[in-house]
């Protein structure tokens, strides 16, 4: 019996009960089972056959896969009329972090969109996360893959989807700095404030990478330039740090908070003195930033003097003094 046939529970031969499915063995992702209790009683035996069971299920997924990555609708069609499973799941290990994919998102994530119709079209889930909870939609958009990212949200695909990592296709699009991309989510109505795992918005995310249009696109649409990380991080701490002069004269033009405040107190201009950025630390002087201290009493003139920065040190002495040259 092919393993895309399987019906019944492998140890007991029973259905599943009412309103459950059949739960796949974690390493062969073939064999099924209708509770873990049939899994357990099963193992002694499957062990045996489980990574055959494995490498004989790849086997069969494999032309389709191949096909929709490679942009070959013809042969998609072929295969899907002989009988191959739209949503077949496969495990592979070629990728950095090993994991089930399917044929819909091989096609997104190579932007393969008239694959993309074929197998929408046949049947395919297109919501269907794969491991660490990534849909088609979000690899397309991490991709910037337009034309695929177009075809799955005009087939209604949900962009709010998030992954384990509760990241967003939004959020991926302008992490990577796909303006097209971002500019599709956010008139879908994507969640332009939407934050990670660690509480990283796309403003956070387009200032950290210096993409300088896709932080004007999410300023443009509404997007909060204060929101924080959970450790308290704004966009302007992170401008600060990474010494992105531009970005950070954006922010400030725009009203970002100069004197927030991480949670052990640390500001953007201590960062920022840190760091040695000169002229990030005059910058955010004329903004108006106080030279605060951190939650342990130190000051930015006092972690420029230890670090070394004498240009930064001179700057802030200047600016003590009264002298704004």
């Amino acid at each position: 019996m092919s393993y895309f046939q399987q019906k019944t529970c492998s140890k007991c031969e029973l259905h599943p009960a009412a309103g459950n499915q059949l739960r796949r063995c974690g390493s062969c992702l073939a064999v099924k089972y209708c509770s873990s209790a049939c899994q357990t009683e099963d193992w002694a035996s499957h062990r045996l056959v489980c990574k055959n069971v494995g490498a004989a299920r790849k086997e069969e997924l494999v032309p389709l896969m191949v096909a929709a990555q490679n942009g070959d609708v013809a042969t998609v069609e072929k295969l899907l009329k002989a009988g191959a499973k739209v949503d077949g799941g496969a495990f592979f290990r070629d990728y950095e972090t090993p994991r089930v994919t399917t044929s819909l998102f091989t096609a997104a994530e190579a932007g393969h969109e008239a694959v993309i119709a074929v197998l929408l079209k046949a049947g395919a889930k297109i919501n269907r996360r794969t491991t660490g909870g990534f849909t088609p939609l979000f690899i397309a958009a991490q991709e910037g893959r337009t034309a695929a990212v177009s075809v799955l949200i005009g087939a209604g695909a949900e962009i709010e989807i998030v992954t384990d990592r509760q990241s967003t296709p939004l959020l991926v699009a302008a992490q990577q700095g796909h303006e097209a991309v971002l500019a599709m989510l956010i008139k879908a109505g994507g969640d332009i404030n939407c934050t990670s795992d660690d509480g990283c918005s796309p403003v956070l995310m387009a200032v950290q990478n210096d993409h300088r249009a896709v932080l004007e696109m999410l300023m443009k649409a509404g997007a909060d330039i204060n929101q924080a990380t959970d450790d308290g991080s704004t966009p302007l701490y992170m401008a600060a740090q990474e010494n992105h002069r531009t970005v950070l004269a954006t922010l400030l033009k725009a009203g970002a908070n100069v004197n927030s405040r991480r949670d052990n107190g640390c500001t953007p201009l201590f960062i920022a003195a840190a760091h040695g950025h000169e002229a990030v630390v005059v910058a955010l002087l004329k903004a108006g930033a106080q030279m605060s201290a951190t939650d342990d009493g130190r000051t930015p003139l006092m972690v420029a003097t230890s670090k070394g920065h004498t240009s930064v040190v001179e700057a802030l002495r200047r600016w003590t003094a009264g002298i704004r040259n």
